[in-house]
Protein backbone atom coordinates (compact mmCIF):
# COMPACT_ATOMS: atom_id res chain seq x y z
CA UNK A 1 0.00 0.00 0.00
CA UNK A 2 1.10 3.56 -0.96
CA UNK A 3 2.31 5.64 2.14
CA UNK A 4 0.08 8.10 1.13
CA UNK A 5 -3.24 5.85 2.05
CA UNK A 6 -1.78 4.14 4.76
CA UNK A 7 -1.61 7.85 6.70
CA UNK A 8 -5.16 8.33 4.84
CA UNK A 9 -6.38 4.93 6.77
CA UNK A 10 -4.81 5.99 10.30
CA UNK A 11 -6.57 9.75 9.95
CA UNK A 12 -9.92 8.01 9.25
CA UNK A 13 -9.22 5.79 11.97
CA UNK A 14 -7.91 8.50 14.53
CA UNK A 15 -10.64 11.22 12.85
CA UNK A 16 -13.31 7.77 13.80
CA UNK A 17 -11.98 7.89 17.62
CA UNK A 18 -12.61 11.39 17.90
CA UNK A 19 -15.65 11.96 16.23
CA UNK A 20 -17.53 9.51 18.68
CA UNK A 21 -15.84 11.60 21.71
CA UNK A 22 -16.07 14.83 20.97
CA UNK A 23 -19.43 15.90 21.83
CA UNK A 24 -22.11 17.82 19.03
CA UNK A 25 -22.26 21.30 19.16
CA UNK A 26 -25.01 23.48 18.90
CA UNK A 27 -25.41 23.96 15.24
CA UNK A 28 -24.68 19.49 14.68
CA UNK A 29 -27.69 18.70 16.66
CA UNK A 30 -29.45 21.10 14.98
CA UNK A 31 -28.77 19.08 11.51
CA UNK A 32 -29.43 15.90 13.93
CA UNK A 33 -32.98 17.16 14.37
CA UNK A 34 -33.06 17.50 10.68
CA UNK A 35 -31.77 14.06 10.06
CA UNK A 36 -34.71 12.85 12.32
CA UNK A 37 -37.35 14.97 9.89
CA UNK A 38 -35.81 14.22 6.61
CA UNK A 39 -37.29 16.71 4.14
CA UNK A 40 -36.38 17.68 0.39
CA UNK A 41 -34.61 20.82 1.68
CA UNK A 42 -34.74 23.37 4.63
CA UNK A 43 -34.89 27.14 5.31
CA UNK A 44 -31.86 27.61 6.68
CA UNK A 45 -29.56 25.69 4.35
CA UNK A 46 -30.19 22.92 1.92
CA UNK A 47 -30.67 19.54 2.68
CA UNK A 48 -27.02 17.70 2.18
CA UNK A 49 -25.43 17.55 5.69
CA UNK A 50 -29.17 16.54 7.20
CA UNK A 51 -29.69 13.69 4.99
CA UNK A 52 -26.01 12.80 6.33
CA UNK A 53 -27.14 13.10 9.77
CA UNK A 54 -30.24 11.03 8.64
CA UNK A 55 -27.84 8.00 7.98
CA UNK A 56 -25.87 8.18 10.86
CA UNK A 57 -29.38 7.98 12.56
CA UNK A 58 -28.50 3.98 13.64
CA UNK A 59 -25.06 5.15 15.12
CA UNK A 60 -26.23 7.48 17.63
CA UNK A 61 -26.36 5.55 20.68
CA UNK A 62 -22.66 4.84 20.18
CA UNK A 63 -21.33 8.22 21.55
CA UNK A 64 -21.36 10.59 19.01
CA UNK A 65 -20.86 8.50 15.71
CA UNK A 66 -24.56 10.05 14.53
CA UNK A 67 -21.84 12.53 12.47
CA UNK A 68 -19.78 9.76 11.49
CA UNK A 69 -21.32 9.48 7.57
CA UNK A 70 -20.21 13.55 7.47
CA UNK A 71 -16.85 12.68 8.60
CA UNK A 72 -16.16 9.88 5.80
CA UNK A 73 -17.50 12.40 3.07
CA UNK A 74 -15.28 15.26 4.87
CA UNK A 75 -12.13 12.18 4.61
CA UNK A 76 -13.00 11.50 1.02
CA UNK A 77 -12.36 14.63 0.19
CA UNK A 78 -8.85 14.34 0.37
CA UNK A 79 -8.47 11.27 -1.91
CA UNK A 80 -10.24 13.76 -4.46
CA UNK A 81 -7.04 16.07 -3.87
CA UNK A 82 -4.67 13.59 -4.26
CA UNK A 83 -6.36 12.82 -7.62
CA UNK A 84 -6.10 16.77 -8.30
CA UNK A 85 -2.28 16.79 -7.17
CA UNK A 86 -1.25 13.78 -8.11
CA UNK A 87 0.33 15.43 -11.80
CA UNK A 88 2.18 17.88 -9.90
CA UNK A 89 3.45 16.06 -6.72
CA UNK A 90 5.32 12.79 -6.56
CA UNK A 91 4.51 9.93 -3.68
CA UNK A 92 6.76 11.49 -0.97
CA UNK A 93 5.26 14.88 -1.26
CA UNK A 94 2.18 13.57 -1.40
CA UNK A 95 1.95 11.83 1.82
CA UNK A 96 3.78 15.10 3.03
CA UNK A 97 0.84 17.55 1.62
CA UNK A 98 -1.68 14.92 3.71
CA UNK A 99 0.00 15.69 6.61
CA UNK A 100 0.28 18.56 6.14
CA UNK A 101 -3.69 19.37 5.83
CA UNK A 102 -4.96 16.87 8.08
CA UNK A 103 -4.25 19.44 10.38
CA UNK A 104 -5.92 22.36 8.64
CA UNK A 105 -8.46 24.32 10.23
CA UNK A 106 -11.43 22.98 7.90
CA UNK A 107 -10.15 20.18 5.64
CA UNK A 108 -8.23 18.99 8.41
CA UNK A 109 -9.61 17.73 11.91
CA UNK A 110 -12.07 20.63 11.68
CA UNK A 111 -13.85 18.67 9.20
CA UNK A 112 -15.28 16.74 12.10
CA UNK A 113 -17.83 19.69 13.44
CA UNK A 114 -20.35 18.65 10.54
CA UNK A 115 -21.89 21.52 8.98
CA UNK A 116 -23.09 22.23 5.28
CA UNK A 117 -19.36 23.15 4.85
CA UNK A 118 -18.19 19.46 4.93
CA UNK A 119 -20.12 18.14 1.85
CA UNK A 120 -19.67 21.07 -0.04
CA UNK A 121 -16.03 21.34 0.11
CA UNK A 122 -16.26 18.09 -1.17
CA UNK A 123 -18.23 18.17 -4.05
CA UNK A 124 -16.46 21.63 -4.86
CA UNK A 125 -13.39 19.61 -4.75
CA UNK A 126 -15.39 16.83 -6.93
CA UNK A 127 -16.32 18.83 -9.68
CA UNK A 128 -12.59 20.72 -9.98
CA UNK A 129 -11.32 17.13 -10.30
CA UNK A 130 -14.31 16.50 -13.19
CA UNK A 131 -13.62 19.45 -14.75
CA UNK A 132 -9.81 18.69 -15.31
CA UNK A 133 -10.46 15.38 -16.68
CA UNK A 134 -13.05 16.49 -19.27
CA UNK A 135 -10.60 18.98 -20.23
CA UNK A 136 -8.15 15.87 -20.68
CA UNK A 137 -10.66 13.43 -22.09
CA UNK A 138 -13.95 15.17 -23.25
CA UNK A 139 -16.16 12.04 -22.65
CA UNK A 140 -20.30 12.92 -22.26
CA UNK A 141 -19.94 10.98 -18.84
CA UNK A 142 -17.87 13.24 -17.45
CA UNK A 143 -20.04 16.21 -18.28
CA UNK A 144 -22.83 14.63 -16.97
CA UNK A 145 -20.63 13.72 -14.11
CA UNK A 146 -19.89 17.79 -13.46
CA UNK A 147 -23.67 18.41 -13.57
CA UNK A 148 -24.69 15.69 -10.99
CA UNK A 149 -21.47 16.98 -8.93
CA UNK A 150 -22.53 20.75 -9.01
CA UNK A 151 -26.09 19.49 -8.36
CA UNK A 152 -25.20 17.80 -5.66
CA UNK A 153 -23.10 20.86 -3.91
CA UNK A 154 -25.99 22.39 -4.21
CA UNK A 155 -27.81 20.31 -2.09
CA UNK A 156 -24.98 21.04 0.09
CA UNK A 157 -24.76 24.94 0.25
CA UNK A 158 -25.97 27.68 -1.78
CA UNK A 159 -22.13 28.83 -2.17
CA UNK A 160 -20.97 26.25 -4.87
CA UNK A 161 -22.96 28.74 -7.45
CA UNK A 162 -19.85 30.64 -7.63
CA UNK A 163 -17.93 27.40 -8.44
CA UNK A 164 -19.16 28.82 -12.24
CA UNK A 165 -18.14 31.83 -12.83
CA UNK A 166 -14.53 31.06 -11.34
CA UNK A 167 -14.30 28.27 -13.55
CA UNK A 168 -15.20 30.56 -16.86
CA UNK A 169 -12.76 32.88 -15.99
CA UNK A 170 -9.92 30.54 -15.36
CA UNK A 171 -10.79 28.65 -19.06
CA UNK A 172 -10.71 32.14 -20.68
CA UNK A 173 -7.48 33.50 -19.02
CA UNK A 174 -5.58 29.97 -18.91
CA UNK A 175 -6.97 29.18 -22.75
CA UNK A 176 -8.24 26.05 -21.71
CA UNK A 177 -11.87 26.91 -23.33
CA UNK A 178 -10.61 25.70 -26.69
CA UNK A 179 -10.63 22.56 -25.17
CA UNK A 180 -13.99 22.30 -24.06
CA UNK A 181 -16.84 20.00 -26.02
CA UNK A 182 -19.34 22.84 -26.11
CA UNK A 183 -21.78 20.45 -27.51
CA UNK A 184 -21.74 18.52 -24.15
CA UNK A 185 -22.25 21.28 -21.81
CA UNK A 186 -25.99 21.47 -22.11
CA UNK A 187 -25.85 17.81 -20.61
CA UNK A 188 -23.88 19.44 -17.52
CA UNK A 189 -26.76 22.14 -17.27
CA UNK A 190 -30.06 19.46 -17.17
CA UNK A 191 -28.10 16.59 -15.05
CA UNK A 192 -27.04 19.52 -13.06
CA UNK A 193 -30.86 20.98 -12.80
CA UNK A 194 -31.57 17.42 -12.03
CA UNK A 195 -29.80 16.86 -8.77
CA UNK A 196 -30.38 20.46 -7.29
CA UNK A 197 -34.42 19.28 -8.04
CA UNK A 198 -35.07 19.11 -3.90
CA UNK A 199 -34.08 21.85 -3.24
CA UNK A 200 -35.97 23.82 -6.19
CA UNK A 201 -39.07 21.62 -5.25
CA UNK A 202 -38.96 22.83 -1.43
CA UNK A 203 -38.74 26.68 -2.50
CA UNK A 204 -41.04 26.43 -5.19
CA UNK A 205 -43.60 25.03 -2.38
CA UNK A 206 -42.55 27.38 0.13
CA UNK A 207 -42.35 30.72 -1.94
CA UNK A 208 -38.71 30.73 -2.29
CA UNK A 209 -38.24 31.34 1.18
CA UNK A 210 -34.61 29.66 1.44
CA UNK A 211 -33.13 31.42 -1.31
CA UNK A 212 -34.48 34.98 -0.09
CA UNK A 213 -33.19 34.20 3.75
CA UNK A 214 -29.88 33.64 2.10
CA UNK A 215 -29.52 36.03 -0.55
CA UNK A 216 -30.61 38.40 2.53
CA UNK A 217 -28.25 37.31 4.87
CA UNK A 218 -24.90 36.56 3.14
CA UNK A 219 -25.54 39.81 0.67
CA UNK A 220 -27.29 42.87 1.87
CA UNK A 221 -27.01 44.23 5.33
CA UNK A 222 -29.10 46.96 6.56
CA UNK A 223 -26.30 48.57 8.96
CA UNK A 224 -23.33 49.18 7.25
CA UNK A 225 -19.79 48.55 9.30
CA UNK A 226 -16.23 49.41 8.21
CA UNK A 227 -14.61 47.24 10.07
CA UNK A 228 -16.19 44.18 8.11
CA UNK A 229 -13.66 44.34 5.22
CA UNK A 230 -11.00 44.30 7.95
CA UNK A 231 -12.61 41.51 10.47
CA UNK A 232 -12.75 39.31 7.42
CA UNK A 233 -9.25 39.73 6.06
CA UNK A 234 -7.93 39.21 9.55
CA UNK A 235 -9.98 35.98 9.97
CA UNK A 236 -8.56 34.53 7.29
CA UNK A 237 -5.27 35.25 7.83
CA UNK A 238 -5.44 33.88 11.17
CA UNK A 239 -7.44 30.83 9.83
CA UNK A 240 -5.11 30.11 7.25
CA UNK A 241 -1.72 31.14 8.97
CA UNK A 242 0.44 33.68 7.23
CA UNK A 243 2.97 31.74 6.27
CA UNK A 244 0.76 29.43 4.32
CA UNK A 245 -0.86 32.65 2.84
CA UNK A 246 2.92 33.70 2.05
CA UNK A 247 3.86 30.74 0.27
CA UNK A 248 0.40 29.87 -1.48
CA UNK A 249 1.44 33.85 -3.33
CA UNK A 250 5.11 32.69 -4.16
CA UNK A 251 4.46 31.58 -7.89
CA UNK A 252 6.91 28.35 -7.98
CA UNK A 253 4.36 25.92 -9.02
CA UNK A 254 4.01 24.17 -12.34
CA UNK A 255 2.69 26.13 -14.87
CA UNK A 256 -0.19 23.50 -15.04
CA UNK A 257 -1.19 23.93 -11.63
CA UNK A 258 -2.25 27.75 -11.81
CA UNK A 259 -5.70 26.95 -11.73
CA UNK A 260 -4.93 26.84 -7.90
CA UNK A 261 -5.10 30.52 -8.23
CA UNK A 262 -8.19 31.18 -9.26
CA UNK A 263 -10.40 28.23 -7.85
CA UNK A 264 -8.35 29.68 -4.01
CA UNK A 265 -8.02 33.30 -4.02
CA UNK A 266 -10.75 34.41 -6.80
CA UNK A 267 -13.55 32.99 -3.39
CA UNK A 268 -11.24 35.31 -1.03
CA UNK A 269 -12.05 38.14 -3.22
CA UNK A 270 -15.54 37.40 -4.24
CA UNK A 271 -16.41 37.53 -0.30
CA UNK A 272 -14.09 40.02 0.76
CA UNK A 273 -16.35 42.24 -2.54
CA UNK A 274 -19.21 41.14 -0.11
CA UNK A 275 -18.12 42.04 3.23
CA UNK A 276 -18.28 45.98 2.38
CA UNK A 277 -22.45 45.26 1.89
CA UNK A 278 -22.59 42.40 4.69
CA UNK A 279 -20.88 40.44 7.79
CA UNK A 280 -19.17 37.78 6.56
CA UNK A 281 -18.30 34.80 8.30
CA UNK A 282 -15.03 33.40 8.38
CA UNK A 283 -16.48 30.04 7.01
CA UNK A 284 -18.01 31.02 4.26
CA UNK A 285 -14.72 31.21 1.93
CA UNK A 286 -14.16 27.38 2.96
CA UNK A 287 -14.25 26.08 -0.28
CA UNK A 288 -10.78 28.13 -1.38
CA UNK A 289 -8.76 26.79 1.20
CA UNK A 290 -7.75 23.03 -0.31
CA UNK A 291 -6.72 25.05 -3.26
CA UNK A 292 -4.78 27.96 -1.40
CA UNK A 293 -3.53 24.93 1.23
CA UNK A 294 -2.41 22.82 -2.12
CA UNK A 295 -0.60 26.11 -3.42
CA UNK A 296 1.43 26.50 -0.48
CA UNK A 297 2.41 23.17 -0.39
CA UNK A 298 3.70 23.17 -3.69
CA UNK A 299 5.78 26.33 -3.63
CA UNK A 300 7.47 25.26 -0.60
CA UNK A 301 7.30 21.44 0.10
CA UNK A 302 10.18 20.88 2.33
CA UNK A 303 9.57 24.13 4.11
CA UNK A 304 10.27 24.31 8.23
CA UNK A 305 8.10 27.66 8.52
CA UNK A 306 4.98 24.69 7.11
CA UNK A 307 6.01 22.65 9.11
CA UNK A 308 5.78 25.27 12.25
CA UNK A 309 2.40 25.90 10.98
CA UNK A 310 1.00 22.54 11.35
CA UNK A 311 2.86 22.16 14.91
CA UNK A 312 0.69 25.32 15.59
CA UNK A 313 -2.54 24.19 14.03
CA UNK A 314 -2.25 20.67 16.43
CA UNK A 315 -1.46 22.78 19.53
CA UNK A 316 -4.28 24.62 18.75
CA UNK A 317 -6.70 21.60 18.28
CA UNK A 318 -5.39 20.31 21.18
CA UNK A 319 -6.26 23.30 22.95
CA UNK A 320 -9.91 23.32 21.81
CA UNK A 321 -10.82 19.74 21.93
CA UNK A 322 -9.62 19.26 25.53
CA UNK A 323 -11.29 23.12 26.70
CA UNK A 324 -14.79 20.96 24.91
CA UNK A 325 -13.89 17.77 26.91
CA UNK A 326 -12.38 18.88 30.16
CA UNK A 327 -12.67 22.64 30.74
CA UNK A 328 -9.93 23.83 32.45
CA UNK A 329 -8.65 27.22 31.26
CA UNK A 330 -8.90 29.54 34.23
CA UNK A 331 -11.49 32.34 32.75
CA UNK A 332 -15.16 32.46 32.41
CA UNK A 333 -16.34 29.77 30.22
CA UNK A 334 -19.14 31.98 29.25
CA UNK A 335 -16.38 34.05 27.48
CA UNK A 336 -15.63 30.93 25.15
CA UNK A 337 -16.79 29.84 22.10
CA UNK A 338 -16.42 25.70 23.19
CA UNK A 339 -18.89 26.87 26.28
CA UNK A 340 -21.95 26.48 23.81
CA UNK A 341 -21.08 22.30 23.99
CA UNK A 342 -22.52 22.92 27.53
CA UNK A 343 -24.45 25.92 27.43
CA UNK A 344 -27.96 24.55 28.01
CA UNK A 345 -27.25 21.49 30.43
CA UNK A 346 -29.12 23.13 33.00
CA UNK A 347 -32.17 22.88 31.10
CA UNK A 348 -32.02 19.04 31.17
CA UNK A 349 -33.80 18.22 34.81
CA UNK A 350 -35.86 20.64 33.22
CA UNK A 351 -37.02 18.69 29.86
CA UNK A 352 -37.47 15.45 32.37
CA UNK A 353 -39.91 16.71 34.30
CA UNK A 354 -42.18 18.94 32.08
CA UNK A 355 -43.04 16.93 28.55
CA UNK A 356 -44.28 19.72 27.08
CA UNK A 357 -41.70 22.27 27.08
CA UNK A 358 -40.47 24.79 24.14
CA UNK A 359 -37.89 27.04 23.45
CA UNK A 360 -36.91 30.42 22.30
CA UNK A 361 -34.28 29.25 19.83
CA UNK A 362 -33.61 26.37 17.33
CA UNK A 363 -30.39 26.03 19.15
CA UNK A 364 -31.59 25.80 22.54
CA UNK A 365 -34.89 23.05 20.58
CA UNK A 366 -31.86 21.25 19.28
CA UNK A 367 -28.98 21.25 21.89
CA UNK A 368 -31.74 19.34 24.55
CA UNK A 369 -33.16 17.54 21.88
CA UNK A 370 -30.02 15.64 20.73
CA UNK A 371 -29.01 15.53 24.93
CA UNK A 372 -32.05 13.40 25.60
CA UNK A 373 -32.80 12.11 22.52
CA UNK A 374 -36.18 12.92 22.66
CA UNK A 375 -37.42 15.77 20.04
CA UNK A 376 -38.54 18.91 21.76
CA UNK A 377 -39.23 22.23 19.19
CA UNK A 378 -38.63 25.51 19.24
CA UNK A 379 -42.17 27.74 19.83
CA UNK A 380 -42.94 29.19 16.29
CA UNK A 381 -42.99 33.31 15.69
CA UNK A 382 -40.23 33.44 18.19
CA UNK A 383 -36.36 34.27 17.88
CA UNK A 384 -35.79 34.20 13.60
CA UNK A 385 -36.81 32.45 11.16
CA UNK A 386 -35.50 28.52 10.63
CA UNK A 387 -36.70 24.83 10.19
CA UNK A 388 -38.64 25.02 13.83
CA UNK A 389 -41.14 27.54 12.02
CA UNK A 390 -41.87 25.04 9.49
CA UNK A 391 -43.32 21.89 11.55
CA UNK A 392 -46.41 22.32 13.13
CA UNK A 393 -45.33 20.06 16.02
CA UNK A 394 -43.95 24.15 17.35
CA UNK A 395 -47.44 25.10 17.86
CA UNK A 396 -49.03 23.38 21.16
CA UNK A 397 -52.36 21.69 20.71
CA UNK A 398 -53.39 21.61 24.36
CA UNK A 399 -54.30 24.81 26.80
CA UNK A 400 -50.75 24.75 28.72
CA UNK A 401 -47.30 24.40 28.31
CA UNK A 402 -43.76 25.62 29.52
CA UNK A 403 -41.43 27.48 27.59
CA UNK A 404 -37.96 28.55 27.94
CA UNK A 405 -37.76 32.03 27.19
CA UNK A 406 -35.47 35.02 26.76
CA UNK A 407 -35.10 37.37 29.64
CA UNK A 408 -36.92 40.01 27.94
CA UNK A 409 -38.79 38.03 25.53
CA UNK A 410 -42.94 37.59 25.33
CA UNK A 411 -44.59 35.28 23.26
CA UNK A 412 -45.00 35.27 19.72
CA UNK A 413 -48.14 37.01 18.25
CA UNK A 414 -50.01 34.13 17.20
CA UNK A 415 -49.78 32.59 20.87
CA UNK A 416 -51.19 36.10 22.29
CA UNK A 417 -54.07 36.04 19.66
CA UNK A 418 -55.03 32.45 20.35
CA UNK A 419 -55.71 33.47 24.21
CA UNK A 420 -52.36 32.25 25.42
CA UNK A 421 -51.32 33.74 29.06
CA UNK A 422 -47.70 33.77 31.02
CA UNK A 423 -49.21 32.88 34.56
CA UNK A 424 -45.90 32.23 36.43
CA UNK A 425 -42.40 32.77 35.80
CA UNK A 426 -38.89 31.84 37.06
CA UNK A 427 -35.79 32.90 36.31
CA UNK A 428 -32.86 30.25 35.56
CA UNK A 429 -29.74 32.33 34.17
CA UNK A 430 -28.62 35.65 33.28
CA UNK A 431 -29.87 34.37 29.69
CA UNK A 432 -33.21 32.83 30.32
CA UNK A 433 -36.31 31.78 32.05
CA UNK A 434 -38.55 29.80 32.68
CA UNK A 435 -42.87 30.47 31.87
CA UNK A 436 -45.94 28.73 32.43
CA UNK A 437 -48.18 29.43 29.84
CA UNK A 438 -51.53 28.66 29.75
CA UNK A 439 -54.74 29.56 27.82
CA UNK A 440 -57.99 31.64 29.50
CA UNK A 441 -61.03 29.71 29.52
CA UNK A 442 -62.70 31.15 27.10
CA UNK A 443 -60.40 31.05 24.13
CA UNK A 444 -59.72 27.16 25.18
CA UNK A 445 -62.01 26.55 22.38
CA UNK A 446 -60.23 28.53 19.59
Amino acid sequence: MKSFFKVWWIALAVKTVIAICLPLSNDEAYYWVWGHHPHLSYFDHPPMVGWLFYLGTFLENIGHAARLPGVIVGHLTLLVWHKILSPYLNEKQLKHWLIFVLFSPFIGLGSLIQTPDVPMIFFWSLSLLLLLKLLEQPKLSLYAALGASLGLGFCSKYLIVIFVPIAIVWLIFSGEWRKVRWVYVPVTILVGLIFCLPVLIWNAENEWASFAFQLGHGLVSQKKNPMWPVNYLLGQIAILFPTTIWFALSRKEPRQARFLHYFGWLPILFFFSTSFRARVEGNWPAMAHPALLSLAFSNGPTSKWLRGTVVIWILATVLVFSQVLYPWIPVDSKKLKTSEFSRYDILLPIAKEKPELYFFSYQMAAAVSYKMKKQFFKLEGLNRRDFYDFTPQSRPKGDRFSLINGINDGLPEWAVQAGYVVTSERRLSDDFRLVEVERRAQDSNR
